[in-house]
């Protein structure tokens, strides 16, 4: 690992030779540049592209079966969207590790089809800065085009790249799209974006399969779309689930996990179920007074919060259902968590830690 001063006098270098101008070069790219610089890594040679036996990579994609069954209907589709123009679309393991390709026969014939294939590494401490690599180093889209590759064997190649984000947050994998040509960057990064959106959803969706998903947007027309965030509601009215979309939404008001729905929004839960399960679109406030638009998102265990917001009846958590001492601890935490609205709040009434009380809400 070389110091500060030594990369930075290298990446001038490096800038100059290939004459190009740092401040046409984004900061994501630049630093990116200089993470390359100081593992050593060489521009004008070929990287040392690293490629994992063909057993491995089965039993990784054996591994990644669920979430693939998911992900190769998206990547197909992207496909179809942006097939004709010499692309190929892959989605890689959160490492960078290619999993699934699909190329058009002119892509594969050229560097991308040769160097993009399941098996290949495409991390950034491998092959340098990409628009892979790159995502799975910021877990965020990236665009790396042309000459900001930095080994000069890709300079002919544009990436596009988006992180596929879970429910917790974690990046679990990376779609890519790349090509020859230049055309079309940011149509094509806005292609690739709404693929992993997609691909969180369904997710989200199969993770809550048990709960109330609500659908909420500040304008109704995005309602159906994947810039909506989602909240899966339990039956008694508290967030166990939300997306990236949801917490951007509702960003300064509180951790919206294990929080109640009464704690978010003015409208309070047992006020509104009824007409949610109905698919009613409503309107409702935050506690900023942003107001956002909602509905039912798809179909659960209805008559379970039916009941429990008709007859404000509260059930045990599923790790203490075994025994009745178990079950009536649990209500009798949750019953008072649900009449005080606050974590804090329940703690202080029944004189038990915070963490007794968010175990009981899980």
């Amino acid at each position: 690992m070389q110091n500060l001063s030594i990369v930075n006098k290298e990446f001038k270098n490096i800038l100059i030779k290939r004459g190009m101008l740092s401040n046409k070069m984004g900061g994501d790219i630049s630093e990116s540049w200089k993470r390359c610089i100081s593992i050593g890594l060489d521009p004008f040679k070929d990287p040392k592209h690293s490629l994992i036996s063909s057993i491995e990579l089965k039993q990784i994609k054996e591994k990644n079966e669920a979430l693939r069954k998911i992900v190769i209907p998206e990547i197909e589709l992207l496909y179809s969207q942006i097939a004709g123009t010499n692309f190929m679309v892959a989605y890689s393991d959160e490492n960078g590790l290619v999993l699934d390709t699909i190329y058009d026969k002119t892509c594969l014939q050229g560097d991308v089809g040769k160097s993009v294939i399941p098996g290949s590494i495409w991390a950034e401490k491998v092959c340098g800065t990409n628009g892979l690599g790159l995502s799975v180093e910021l877990k965020k889209p990236t665009i790396v085009s042309g000459k900001e590759h930095f080994f000069t064997v890709h300079e002919k190649i544009s990436c596009f790249a988006s992180p596929i984000i879970n429910y917790d947050g974690k990046t679990i994998g990376i779609i890519d799209a790349s090509t020859d040509s230049k055309s079309r960057e940011q149509h094509t990064l806005a292609l690739v974006k709404l693929a992993t959106r997609s691909i969180e959803t369904k997710l989200f969706i199969k993770k809550f399969s048990n709960e109330l998903i609500l659908s909420f947007h500040p304008r109704s027309e995005y309602l159906s779309t994947t810039s909506v965030g989602l909240l899966a509601i339990n039956g008694d009215g508290v967030v166990v689930g939300a997306n990236s979309n949801a917490k951007i939404m509702l960003h300064g008001l509180v951790d919206l996990k294990n929080e109640n729905f009464n704690n978010i929004f003015t409208n309070s839960f047992s006020s509104i179920a009824s007409d949610l399960l109905n698919n009613k679109i409503l309107k409702i406030t935050d506690h900023l007074g942003s107001s956002v638009f909602v509905v039912k998102s798809q179909n659960f265990k209805e008559n379970k919060i039916k009941e429990s917001t008709r007859t404000n009846k509260t059930y045990s958590c599923e790790s203490c259902q075994d025994t009745r001492i178990k079950r009536e601890k649990c209500i009798l935490i949750r019953s008072t968590f649900l009449e005080t609205n606050n974590i804090a709040a329940a703690s202080r009434k029944l004189g038990v830690s915070r963490t007794t009380i968010y175990k009981h809400l899980g």
